[in-house]
């Protein structure tokens, strides 16, 4: 009759795993390199069963055939069955995969003290006092570092198999990152729009100085006399004598009605449109020169928002005309941009301690099958 521990062993075929039932209540000790040896005492105690990978099956001496019986006692054995060179050595991290995950947490942490600098300082601004703006200023930090540190929380809650923790992780995120969000945009938009307005602002004031600038050069263009007004009020004192017979009746030349008065007043009356010519040039000349001086330490710029413009114009051109969007969508998608990056370093964060885990994890699923 067989006896209960030499019943033939239970074995479970799996995917990858076989599983053994090894009695423990022997009386021979078999070494895998020495083969049989005499028995010491028969264990008090039952080990349990131990799981080993298909792999280190296949690679064992023993394979095909059952498999020797441990015993407990010796110096040599801790827990399980000793088998040399069985179980494979997890393979070491990379230096691309720490290359790579060292990187992801440098931009990580740069994002989290951006977004951290920007929350918090725009969260103080709205404080009426100072009491009031350095406890928003704490408020918007402690929101901020709980959406930096909730992702990897909820991972590792998740990899715990704490399940309803996580979940309620990355609920707590959620809020977080909305609030962060909110903070980032009123940030963004506040300081894009006042630069936006500004550059359009100085871009409308250069372009109605060149526009006056170029108004008063046309005019100035247009005035063909050279003389100097002193020299001109000169000449008319030579000619009023020659209409003195009838400076009287035509009020200096100013009221002429007669032919004969219009002969004698020519050349004063010449002289007097040649003075307002002159006069009218050098008021053109200070008003272009004060123009130029404005408008020469002003910047060359020629838009209040050229990225977005020019972005707009280039995916027009690209789609040949089927994306049409306007500066301001350009505008939108830049501030969604700068709003949201920011807020995802606790993501990117998460992302790098799990390629950090990678190798770590790699073990576990070869020893577990």
């Amino acid at each position: 009759m067989m006896r209960p521990d030499s019943e033939p062993r239970a074995r479970r075929f799996g995917p990858s795993v076989v599983s053994e039932i090894i009695p423990l209540e022997d009386d021979v000790w078999w070494h895998h390199d020495r083969g049989p040896e005499d028995p010491d005492a028969k264990p008090s105690i039952a080990r349990p069963a131990i799981t080993l990978p298909a792999t280190v099956l296949r690679s064992s001496p023993f394979r095909g055939r059952p498999a020797p019986r441990p015993r407990l006692g010796r110096a040599a054995i801790n827990d399980n069955v000793v088998i040399d060179n069985a179980v494979a050595q997890p393979s070491r991290r990379s230096a691309g995969r720490i290359m790579l995950a060292g990187a992801l947490m440098v931009a990580a942490v740069a994002l989290a003290v951006v977004g951290l600098t920007v929350n918090t300082r725009f969260a103080a601004s709205f404080g009426q006092t100072a009491e009031a703006a350095a406890l928003l200023a704490a408020l918007g930090l402690v929101i901020d570092l709980l959406a930096i540190v909730l992702p990897s929380a909820a991972a590792q809650f998740w990899r715990d198999q704490h399940h309803t923790t996580g979940v309620a992780a990355w609920a707590i995120w959620l809020i977080a990152l909305g609030m962060t969000l909110l903070a980032a945009v009123g940030f963004a938009a506040t300081n894009i729009g006042d630069g936006v307005a500004g550059r359009s602002k100085l871009v409308a004031e250069a372009s109605a100085l060149a526009s006056d600038v170029a108004r008063l050069r046309a005019d100035r263009a247009g005035i063909a006399e050279t003389r100097s007004v002193a020299t001109i009020e000169a000449e008319l004192q030579r000619a009023q004598p020659a209409a003195a017979g009838v400076w009287r009746q035509t009020a200096g030349c100013s009221d002429v009605t007669l032919a004969a008065s219009g002969a004698a007043c020519a050349e004063v009356l010449k002289l007097r449109q040649a003075l307002g010519t002159a006069q009218r040039r050098d008021a053109l000349d200070a008003e272009l020169r004060i123009a130029e001086a404005r408008l020469a330490p002003l910047p060359a710029i020629t838009s209040g928002d050229p990225q977005a413009t020019m972005a707009a114009d280039i995916l027009a051109w690209a789609s040949a005309g089927r994306i049409n969007l306007t500066p301001h969508d350009i505008h939108r998608l830049r501030i969604t941009g700068l709003t949201i990056i920011p807020a995802l370093s606790g993501i990117i964060f998460m992302f790098a301690a799990t390629l950090l885990r990678g190798g770590a994890r790699r073990r576990r699923d070869f020893l577990a099958g």
